[in-house]
């Protein structure tokens, strides 16, 4: 029975595995892509629309300038709508004010491209707020999840010591 009840916990405890490394992965993916961007090439733009919104719900606000730009490679027209790999809405409207500022009053832009796929595109490289973000918030879970289920399995576990050292007259 008591296994049954080990089963039950690691099938209950993976799930939380699976959604941790699932976030990491997205984080890493994202930084390394950004990464990638630093070294493509660019090529000129022109913003097409920029907006910055906002999402209420149960939980609060969140904000994310939202882009549509142009772009030229080769003398062929592309469109993308990538701020940076791994940009994301938050709860820091100021933030996402800046962004918005910044590339609505823009009046031009340098898009960095793939050039193995020229419709692959961004407009930043590195490692941004919303990846760290991605990345701290998957660590910690992992290490969590990770510290729970240690605990779990020590209190499974006779304690050994305080037996073997337990001083009793029969």
């Amino acid at each position: 029975m008591k296994s049954m009840g080990t089963l039950g916990f690691c099938l209950f405890i993976s799930i939380f595995f699976a959604v941790g490394f699932g976030l990491l992965g997205f984080g890493v993916r994202a930084w390394t892509l950004s990464g990638k961007a630093r070294h493509w090439p660019t090529a000129p733009g022109r913003m097409l629309s920029c907006e910055l919104q906002e999402s209420s719900d149960s939980d609060g606000t969140t904000y994310q300038t939202i882009v549509r730009y142009e772009y030229w490679v080769e003398g062929r027209r592309y469109e993308g709508n990538r701020i940076a790999y791994g940009y994301s809405g938050s709860s820091g409207r100021g933030a996402h004010q800046e962004i918005q500022a910044r590339l609505q009053n823009a009046r031009s832009l340098q898009v960095r491209y793939d050039p193995d796929d020229p419709a692959e595109c961004a407009l930043s490289y590195g490692l941004n707020r919303s990846t760290l973000t991605m990345l701290v918030f998957a660590i910690t879970w992992l290490l969590f999840v990770t510290g729970f289920t240690a605990l779990f399995f020590l209190s499974q576990k006779p304690d050994v010591t305080l037996l073997d050292t337990l001083i009793t007259s029969d």
